[in-house]
């Protein structure tokens, strides 16, 4: 009994926390704490007994709390061995109806640490109710080394917010993605205050080697979109975050996608406010039949050229590092894209239209 109890011990001493803890998939009155840890590492080299590299064994841990109030802030602290200021945090539950409250969009963090870590500096000072990540956390979703890396560089301010990421094509479909941010399905919406966001998986060609099953998703992801919007016709916002640009100045042809372009007139026909994206490594701003189209790549990969703008639908691009502070303050919305040296690229100043008179209730 007592080796049983020292090894259980050594076990438990071996798990390192290394991501978290953060919030996701807030609802109406519930919210998901969720939290990393390293419980040890496989070691692998070209000759028997030669480690030339170690890859660290990772488990997610998280619970689900109810009995939320709406616009409450919640303090908690999760388990474990780590210092007590590493394992507390806290968030905000969603506001319901019009209320004031901001949040921040950026994304392509997958690489030059340095660079990602100072836009996450610049990104807490804003103080986020939540935060909106457009994709391609890590470059290889399947490489365990680095989760670790970015959960390390976005600690403080995931202990703070809420947290909604979209795949990027760099997480690869990989089964961490959903785990780690209890992901049930690629996509999902939520509300906050009166805007209604839906987060789209356009990364498609990672699902399946197979078409036909492609095929099938994007169908079943397109009734799935049209429905949620259709049924938020009365939300002030209907703000949709995808990977892939639907519009794009950075005409690189292997770059583009071939399903987002299609979505675009669903978005007319729903009244979208605003489509948020990254993949293309820089800023852009496109206007087009009402439906603003904004690129939000700079994070920390390597930067593109903004090649070809597009006559009578570009309005902005910048190749820099860059994020996004929205707030929203009753039915305006006020968003800045702000670069890394602090100089604002661009300000978008919006007003809400009055819904139709038979749109579906929030």
């Amino acid at each position: 009994m007592l080796l049983a109890f020292c090894a259980l011990a050594t076990a438990q001493a071996a798990d390192k926390l290394v991501g978290g803890p953060y919030v996701v998939n807030p609802a109406a009155r519930s919210a998901t704490i969720g939290w990393v840890l390293e419980t040890g590492a496989v070691r692998t080299g070209p000759e028997p007994g030669e480690a030339a590299r170690r890859i660290p064994v990772l488990s997610s841990g998280k619970i689900s709390m109810t009995g939320l109030k709406a616009g409450e802030t919640v303090y908690y602290e999760i388990p474990g061995d780590a210092p007590v200021e590493e394992r507390r945090g806290h968030f905000k539950v969603a506001p319901t109806g019009r209320a004031n409250f901001q949040f921040v969009v950026f994304g392509d963090t997958r690489t030059r640490d340095d660079l990602h870590r100072r836009i996450i500096q610049a990104i807490s000072k804003t103080d986020p109710d939540f935060v909106i990540h457009t994709g391609d956390l890590v470059t290889d979703g399947y490489d365990t080394s680095q989760w670790p890396v970015f959960f390390d560089i976005e600690r403080e301010m995931l202990r703070k917010t809420v947290f909604f990421p979209v795949l990027g094509n760099h997480e690869r479909n990989n089964a961490r993605f959903y785990d780690f941010f209890d992901v049930n399905t690629a996509y999902y919406s939520f509300n906050w205050g009166s805007a209604h966001f839906a987060l789209v998986n356009s990364d498609v060609n990672n699902l399946s080697p197979g078409k036909a099953i492609r095929e099938r998703f994007w169908q079943d992801q397109l009734r799935w979109l049209e429905d949620d919007l259709s049924q938020n016709q009365k939300a002030d916002f209907r703000f949709v975050v995808m990977h892939h640009p639907p519009i794009t100045a950075n005409q690189v042809p292997s770059h583009m996608s071939k399903e987002t372009p299609t979505l675009i007139p669903m978005f007319e026909k729903q009244k979208v406010t605003a489509v948020f994206a990254g993949h293309d490594h820089n800023y852009q701003h496109h206007l087009k039949n009402g439906v603003h189209y904004i690129v939000t790549g700079g994070g920390g990969a390597p930067l593109a050229a903004v090649d070809q703008p597009i006559p009578g639908i570009t309005l902005k691009v910048e190749k820099v590092e860059h994020f996004m502070p929205i707030r929203v303050e009753g039915g305006k919305v006020h968003m800045q894209a702000v670069a890394l040296d602090g100089h604002v690229i661009e300000t978008i100043d919006l007003t809400a239209p009055p819904p139709p008179p038979d749109a579906p209730a929030k």
